[in-house]
């Protein structure tokens, strides 16, 4: 069966972003100097927190999206069930709900923790320096990090399902691929997209590269830190057939953060890989 134009286009460009980022990397892993440079550079500045404080802001970022999807289900539970796109308005109403009451955790945790300061030992630690890159080139180093690590996440994909397969465990994809799939309204598809392709990259990437990797790298080093946030970031989507290239991608992002020391980095590689992955799936493809 002959590909429609927008199949071909979207074919082109992965084609094109695997055989240029294959390139790319297959040269700096080749030449020593390039590989120390993009891969041995650590703009990641001190940052004065605890292990208590950590851990604090952690549950109340997870509780507060709790708290915020709960909310979603009491107020449009029963719209939604009516709903003849039951799956997907789930996807975005409780999306919204959970991540962005969860936005709420940041303040709330600087408010806590400037008083608990205040109140037994002075005033908190200063923020930690931070490296904001120009837009230019922000858009530039998001997009060579989605390059460079799309080839390794779709040879780890295919390897790891197929060992899936032959063990016997399910291969199937995320449930959420399936209902972008399957999602004819318009309106709760754009909801759909800007919860998996703007705030879920916003959150998670504030949680696992900004505090559990930045953390774990300053107290535990580098290898335990890519490690840690890697597999639990692969863990929380909760699907066997992603969980290795999800937490191959968790690496990826954690070193374009150490790397940039803007945490804007990872946030938009991870969001232009939401939408790459949505396109692919909205675009039929074979084997999609």
């Amino acid at each position: 069966m002959p590909l429609t134009a927008f199949q071909a286009v979207i074919a082109a460009i992965e084609i094109l972003l695997l055989a240029g980022g294959g390139l790319a990397l297959a040269r700096i892993l080749g030449r020593p100097e390039q590989r120390a440079r993009v891969f041995g550079t650590n703009r990641l500045t001190h940052w004065s927190i605890s292990g208590p404080e950590v851990t604090l802001l952690v549950v109340l970022f997870f509780l507060l999206g709790m708290v915020g999807q709960g909310m979603a289900l009491h107020f449009f539970g029963a719209a939604v069930k009516a709903s003849p796109d039951r799956s997907g308005l789930e996807v975005a109403l409780y999306g919204f709900g959970f991540h962005g009451v969860a936005l709420l955790a940041w303040p709330l945790f600087h408010l806590v923790r400037r008083q608990l300061h205040t109140e037994y030992g002075g005033e908190p630690p200063p923020p930690p320096v931070t490296h904001r890159l120009g837009w230019s080139k922000l858009a530039g180093h998001g997009f060579v990090a989605l390059a460079l690590a799309l080839p390794v996440l779709t040879l780890a994909s295919v390897l790891w399902n197929g060992a899936l397969r032959a063990v016997g465990l399910p291969d199937a994809p995320q449930d959420l691929i399936a209902i972008f799939d399957g999602t004819q309204n318009p309106v709760v598809l754009v909801a759909m997209l800007l919860v998996a392709c703007v705030l879920a990259p916003l959150n998670e990437e504030l949680i696992f590269r900004g505090v559990i990797y930045r953390f774990c790298r300053q107290r535990f080093g580098r290898a335990l830190a890519l490690v840690v946030s890697g597999v639990l970031f692969g863990a929380l989507h909760q699907n066997w057939a992603g969980f290795v290239p999800l937490a191959l991608l968790g690496v990826a992002l954690a070193l374009a953060y150490e790397r940039t020391g803007d945490l804007r980095v990872p946030v938009l590689a991870h969001a232009l890989f939401n939408v790459n992955t949505v396109l692919v799936v909205l675009s039929g493809l074979p084997g999609a």
